[in-house]
């Protein structure tokens, strides 16, 4: 019996041994925030610079965790980066005492690389400072494990975001997978421009040049559809032959991207044989109530009234998969031009038709009406149908 009650009382022990160790592990500090809101550990330890030079310097480091701090100090259970979509922690080197290599993914490029920064380590509040901004500011360095307070991102309102962040010492192959996994030297990316500066672009004919700017290295030229134009690049100059009408033309230099939309009024361009979807309406009155008049006489108020497409019975299936209408490209009698989303097919007459639009129409008088071509575009940015529109203008 004395046996069996000291087994037990130990078991007690270990148990309550290990439950205070997970304990510890899941409390975190409480921090506080200054006047300018910058998040500091409120502690009067000091880290020499020996002693940071001697733990930290010549070392990498991979990121373990990160926790929000909140604006109460405290810091938040769930890991900061596991549900944030384009963001990823970064890795150091701090490769000599003045020169220090960050390791990161860049979602606008994107790209893994490193940026290499000259940075200062003050022993008073144990920060690490690239040109006078804060980088870490370092609780303590155990065991290979360093733990810092770090400034994460900055919100819509203005207010900075800090992390309680932990990392573990690289040893020489880890940092050696680490440089390789992030080849790219970030600090010397340059922007990719090119002279469309436009989302879309509408011309009269066929043709279309333009240029690449400046880049990384050699660009490349790509369309969504190859079978919409032939694309023709001499040295930084472009030059795009329309073979259908609408191509979604994408620049990249392996690192950055633009893209940009391109449609014509030439009428040459317009498809023939695809004749799969009619409008709920190829013809309205618009009074001077400001209401819309459908052929059977029904008032429509302009705020809310819609109209869609609907394909012909003796269109199904496949077909209408890859012609499923998602924009429309509007052409006046002047051959002036729009893009429009269609939403599920459908668009809004507000849309179509602006109350500038329909103001001209009013001022010009009883049965004064304008007319438009509605050429649908199918997911690739092509132009597949093209629908008559009009709007007379009747008083009564």
């Amino acid at each position: 019996m004395k046996n069996f009650r000291f087994w037990r009382i130990l078991g007690l022990l270990l148990v309550l041994l290990v439950c205070s160790s997970c304990g510890d592990d899941d409390e975190f500090p409480t921090f506080k925030f200054n006047e300018d809101g910058i998040c500091y550990f409120p502690s009067v330890s000091i880290i020499s610079k020996a002693s940071f030079e001697e733990t930290v310097v010549g070392y990498g480091w991979k990121h373990v965790s990160t926790h929000e701090i909140g604006e109460n100090g405290e810091c938040l259970k769930k890991e900061y980066y596991a549900d944030l979509d384009g963001a990823a922690p970064s890795s150091y080197y701090f490769e000599t005492a003045a020169s220090l290599k960050t390791y990161m993914y860049v979602d606008a490029y994107p790209a893994n690389g490193f940026r290499t920064s000259a940075y200062e380590y003050m022993d008073a509040n144990r920060v690490v400072v690239n040109n006078q901004h804060a980088i870490l500011q370092i609780l303590s360095v155990d065991k290979d494990v360093l733990k810092a307070v770090e400034y994460l991102a900055v919100r819509a309102d203005g207010k900075k975001v800090y992390g309680y962040v932990t990392y573990k010492r690289m040893t020489e192959q880890e940092l050696k997978e680490c440089q390789k996994a992030y080849p790219v030297d970030l600090s010397n990316l340059r922007d990719l421009i090119i002279s469309v500066t436009e989302e879309i672009v509408f011309i009269d004919g066929k043709e279309f040049e333009f240029d690449v700017l400046d880049s990384n290295k050699p660009y490349d030229v790509m369309v969504r559809d190859e079978e919409v134009c032939n694309i023709t690049c001499e040295g930084n100059h472009v030059k795009v032959r329309l073979l259908k009408n609408g191509a979604v033309i994408t620049v990249t230099d392996g690192f950055k991207h633009k893209w940009f939309r391109l449609y014509s009024t030439d009428e040459e361009l317009e498809p023939k044989g695809t004749d799969i979807y009619d409008f709920t309406y190829t013809e309205l009155a618009f009074n001077k109530n400001r209401e819309f008049v459908t052929p059977d006489g029904y008032i429509r108020k302009y705020e809310h009234t819609f109209m869609g497409t609907k394909a012909r019975k003796e269109y199904y299936g496949h077909i209408l998969t890859q012609y499923n209408p998602s924009g429309l490209l509007v052409v006046d009698a002047a051959k002036q031009a729009r893009f429009l989303n269609l939403n599920r097919g459908e668009i809004y007459l507000k849309e179509l038709l602006p109350m500038t639009i329909l103001d001209g129409l009013v001022e010009a008088g009883e049965g004064y009406s304008m007319e438009y071509k509605l050429e649908l575009v199918n997911a690739a940015g092509v132009v597949f149908q093209v629908l008559p529109f009009k709007i007379v203008y009747k008083e009564g």
